[in-house]
């Protein structure tokens, strides 16, 4: 067992400090880039669901509009649900 001078063991915790500070920094700024591209995608979805209820009103049939939308709708929850994946703290 080695012993450690209190000075080392300052040093070591200091490190280990600004190390975590710097890792919850980069995470906050991940946060508020994912949030800003969440919302333009919200916002692109939005969009096109008005645009394809125009389309049904039109004369599409309501099948080919529901597997549209379907098929718009389901790249998004899964980038929404891999998004708060990504953002899950983890120990260490």
């Amino acid at each position: 067992m080695t012993n450690y001078t209190p000075e080392d063991l300052f040093e070591k915790t200091k490190e280990l400090s600004l190390l975590t500070y710097g890792i919850e920094e980069k995470r906050e700024q991940n946060l508020f880039d994912q949030s800003g591209k969440m919302l333009t995608s919200i916002s692109i979805i939005t969009v096109a669901l008005l645009s394809f209820i125009s389309l049904e009103k039109l004369g599409f049939d309501s099948n080919q509009t529901i597997a549209i939308i379907g098929m718009t709708f389901t790249p998004l929850i899964f980038s929404f649900i891999f998004a708060i994946i990504t953002q899950w703290r983890y120990a260490y």
